[in-house]
């Protein structure tokens, strides 16, 4: 029985998928404004192990991963080069592309982009406003926390506590009715890139596109929805609250969360500068060095980045090389006379083992110690 921890309900579930036979998974990508580093490259391969053993498994999966292609970072960014804010998205989302092909990671079925869903962004968001849930505020639409006593469930955050604390968190905006309000859509600023909508030029908030997104390749209810923990709140959260406002049914399953990738302790971050790109990294290590040491771990651990673990990954490859190089030599394993050591037997029994791991919330690290039991 295959059993995926659901950070909602706060405990492994059985999976039982919404169409029989069906899996839809959508899992969040990069905000492009930057080439990749590590923690992405974590991400996609979790997104990566999911889709191939449920395939494995005999589900038709259908992966989607989106790019966040237009942003205040992404802006700055554009107009710091003197360049056009897609020339700076097209440039990281092929670096990620890239990357992905270096670790071997089979391909999401559709890469969306925000600017390429304007149209669905708006009815989903006019269709919040009917259902009073949502209201435009100087050219800004706001989706209204207070009209969704739900909010907080994914987080396991109240209403008040929030309340309490967002004078450390969130910049003081009188359009609000309330400070945890947040933004389904942005009025341009002069010089910015902008769509028509029924509320002014503007352009779509963060968390409204992955709902919109999802909506269009997976339907309103879908099997899984995978990110990294620190999108747990607010994306997550605000992404929920507006997807469920808006149909009044469940909208995932299965909310599947990854530990970060820290380095020195601390988490790595774009907006810091405190990460280690892919560049480097793949300029120093082996494609599957790498990828060895991010499945090493299971994907909800968090996971220490260090060029020592990447040379413990390096001799841990080295003993499956040396296994499959003996083997080639020596034309296979030799069986006793009575039949004791048959190879199939031990290779089966692994096989179970793996199965059982990877049946346990995908537990790649408990799995892969059941191969070095064979090795």
């Amino acid at each position: 029985m295959l059993r995926i921890y659901d950070t909602l309900a706060g405990k492994k579930k059985e999976f039982v998928p919404v169409r029989e036979g069906k899996v839809g998974m959508y899992f969040c990508g990069m905000t492009v404004q930057a080439e990749p580093h590590i923690g992405h490259m974590r991400a996609a391969l979790v997104a990566d192990v999911f889709k191939r053993y449920l395939s494995y498994r005999g589900f038709d999966v259908t992966m989607v991963m989106n790019f966040t292609d237009i942003d205040d970072k992404i802006i700055v960014k554009a107009a710091e080069q003197g360049v056009g804010y897609l020339e700076i998205a097209e440039a990281n989302i092929k670096r990620f592309m890239d990357f992905l092909e270096f670790l071997g990671a089979v391909p999401a079925d559709v890469y969306p982009r925000a600017t390429e869903h304007i149209e669905e962004i708006i009815h989903l968001v006019e269709t919040l406003i009917e259902k009073g849930h949502a209201y435009e505020s100087g050219g800004d639409v706001y989706f209204e926390v207070e009209s969704w006593p739900q909010y907080g469930k994914l987080s396991k955050k109240r209403l008040e506590d929030l309340l309490a604390g967002a004078s450390e968190r969130v910049e003081f905006d009188e359009k609000k009715r309330h400070p945890e309000d947040f933004c389904l859509w942005k009025a341009a600023k002069e010089g910015e890139p902008s769509w028509d909508s029924p509320w002014g030029k503007g352009r779509p908030g963060w968390h409204i596109e992955c709902s919109a997104m999802s909506r269009k390749y997976l339907g309103e209810h879908f099997d899984i929805h995978g990110g990294g923990t620190e999108l747990i709140f607010p994306h997550h959260e605000n992404e929920m609250a507006q997807a469920e406002a808006a149909t009044e049914q469940p909208y995932v399953n299965h909310w599947v969360h990854h530990g970060l990738v820290n380095l020195a302790g601390e988490k790595m971050s774009k907006s810091t500068g405190h990460f280690r790109t892919m560049e480097e990294i793949s300029r120093r290590f082996p494609s599957e060095v790498v990828r060895f040491y991010l499945l090493s771990t299971h994907y909800r651990s968090e996971i220490e980045f260090s060029d020592e673990r990447l040379a413990e990954a390096a001799t841990a490859i080295e003993r499956f090389e040396n296994l499959f190089r003996t083997l080639e030599r020596v034309g296979g394993p030799e069986r006793d006379d009575d039949g004791s050591g048959d190879p199939s037997e031990a290779v089966g029994a692994t096989r179970e083992r793996f199965i059982e791991a990877m049946d346990d919330d995908l537990n790649t690290a408990q799995a892969i110690g059941h191969l070095f039991e064979i090795v």
